[in-house]
């Protein structure tokens, strides 16, 4: 089914529709918020008040052609708003300063081939990255969503993205050179 069709079901009161946008996209939804936030309660929080606004609201939702960048920015958006709800941050972009990039790359590769040592400088390169350059990569490669969809969802223009991004690969390929490229072929050929 796809998610246009799904959506409208959603927004004319189908609970299944419902239920089928949670099983497949709260797990997502719970890892991309641990990234704001380290306290699980309020990530868990987050999630259910924003399925139960979806619900509430259902009638109101605007369409969208891709059900997971709408849930997304709303889960961002939600996450800041818990982080903070009495005192609205006054700066130009409040959430920069929130992201934390803890990604599963153990998980998916490294810790696989037990490779400890690039593992520990590939943790230490994706540190020195800016917030927002660890998020653009965060949602690229582990949230599988292209440049539109980031432009979207951290709510900046596409040539933007693209900067992070570049800059941000740019930055990992200087500070681990043939390590980088390594990783690169494993990822995208192990997928």
């Amino acid at each position: 089914m796809s998610d246009q069709i799904l959506w409208q079901s959603l927004k004319t009161g189908d609970q299944q529709a419902l239920a089928t946008i949670y099983r497949a996209h709260a797990a997502a939804l719970l890892k991309y918020g641990q990234k704001f936030s380290k306290d699980g309660q309020l990530v868990e929080d987050s999630l259910q008040d924003l399925f139960i606004e979806l619900w509430k609201n259902r009638a109101g939702l605007s369409d969208t052609d891709s059900i997971r960048k709408y849930l997304f920015v709303s889960m961002r958006r939600k996450i800041i708003r818990n982080l903070n709800p009495i005192k609205r941050v006054a700066s130009e972009e409040p959430e920069e300063r929130l992201f934390q990039a803890d990604f599963a790359i153990d998980e998916k590769i490294i810790e696989e081939e037990g490779l400890a040592e690039q593992k520990e400088k590939l943790e230490q390169a994706i540190a020195q990255l800016s917030e927002r350059q660890q998020e653009v990569l965060y949602l690229k490669y582990f949230g599988d969503m292209d440049y539109p969809e980031i432009c979207e969802v951290m709510d900046i223009n596409y040539q933007s993205v693209r900067n992070l991004a570049f800059r941000a690969l740019q930055a990992l390929r200087e500070n681990l050179g043939q390590i980088l490229l390594l990783f690169l072929i494993k990822y995208f050929f192990t997928k």
